[in-house]
């Protein structure tokens, strides 16, 4: 899944840059803003140490994706003529949410929204068409829900989880102030201090979560 909306942003970037060849300079260095739909992956790894023959300790994975919006505040600066610098904040409204099952243990994780700040550095290939690499710091704000199938009851929390975010974008100015960008970020191996069980009062499993987008965006520059 990955991999496809990899090769998805190449493909629109691809588009995009061809139709900057032979345009002039727009876009001067400053603070800009946008909003943006994206495509949210949210995954959850279950650890669970069992102990028992007749219930094996098993590793269970779930993965969701779900349509999220948000908006972000940056400022973008040149170092040299073609290469550039940005700083990003960010806020996304999430709707991913995961079920996993392990053994007898059901674990359900509804991410609310994610929020951070990005560090950008690329280069501009023609005058009107940028790509940059992304790093920065994510962080997942989740609720979590423990059940079991045949009685409750039910333990329900929420957390906030920052990561590593690693990605990449493109970016392709449509005139002096508005520009269209598209994004892929990723946020691997997120480790979380899940809820105590039910059935073994005061057992806690490892769990992890994994992040990921695709967005398109119009930013509009100061």
């Amino acid at each position: 899944m990955m991999v496809n909306k990899a090769k998805g942003l190449s493909l629109a970037a691809v588009m995009f840059g061809s139709l900057g060849f032979g345009a002039n300079a727009l876009a001067a260095d400053g603070f800009y803003a946008g909003a943006k739909v994206q495509s949210s992956t949210f995954g959850h790894e279950l650890q669970r140490d069992t102990g028992n023959v007749s219930n094996p300790s098993i590793t269970t994975f779930a993965e969701e994706s779900d349509v999220a919006a948000g908006i972000f505040l940056g400022y973008k600066m040149h170092v040299t003529d073609d290469a550039f610098v940005a700083a990003e904040v960010f806020y996304n409204a999430e709707n991913a949410q995961t079920t996993n099952i392990n053994n007898m243990l059901q674990t359900q994780l509804e991410l609310e929204s994610t929020y951070g700040i990005n560090f950008k550095t690329g280069v501009d290939v023609t005058d009107k068409f940028a790509v940059y690499g992304i790093a920065g710091a994510t962080w997942l704000d989740f609720d979590i829900h423990n059940s079991y199938p045949f009685a409750p009851p039910m333990r329900s929390g929420s957390t906030d989880e920052v990561g590593l975010s690693i990605g990449a974008g493109f970016e392709y100015q449509v005139d002096n102030a508005w520009s269209v960008k598209g994004e892929y970020v990723q946020v691997k191996d997120v480790s979380f201090d899940p809820l105590p069980e039910v059935a073994i009062p005061g057992k806690i499993n490892p769990n992890e979560v994994d992040y990921d987008s695709l967005s398109i965006a119009v930013s509009y520059s100061f």
